[in-house]
């Protein structure tokens, strides 16, 4: 059950961190699953330009990770920190 449905806006570091790109994503937080989906990540101002494919994360031991493998990376990381930054209190799995 989708319990908040909220933006966000974050830097995400490519090219061996030589790069940093400013990307938006909506993000839809299911508390009964203890994950957020996020989608439509985009660059700001191209709305209609879907530059990555979505992903579900959560919160598990103070790191991002995917659901789906549990493992974190780069852009979990960044998408984590993302929403710890706004005024929704992440769900601890």
């Amino acid at each position: 059950m989708i319990t908040a449905t909220f933006n966000i806006r974050f830097g995400f570091l490519v090219d061996a961190a030589r790069l940093n790109i400013i990307l938006e994503a909506d993000v839809q937080e299911y508390t009964s699953e203890a994950s957020y989906k996020v989608t439509n990540f985009r660059i700001p101002c191209h709305n209609h330009q879907q530059v990555l494919p979505e992903i579900t994360i959560r919160k598990e031991n103070g790191l991002w990770v995917h659901t789906d493998s549990g493992k974190a990376t780069d852009l979990s990381i960044a998408v984590g920190q993302a929403i710890d930054a706004t005024d929704k209190a992440p769900i601890e799995f």
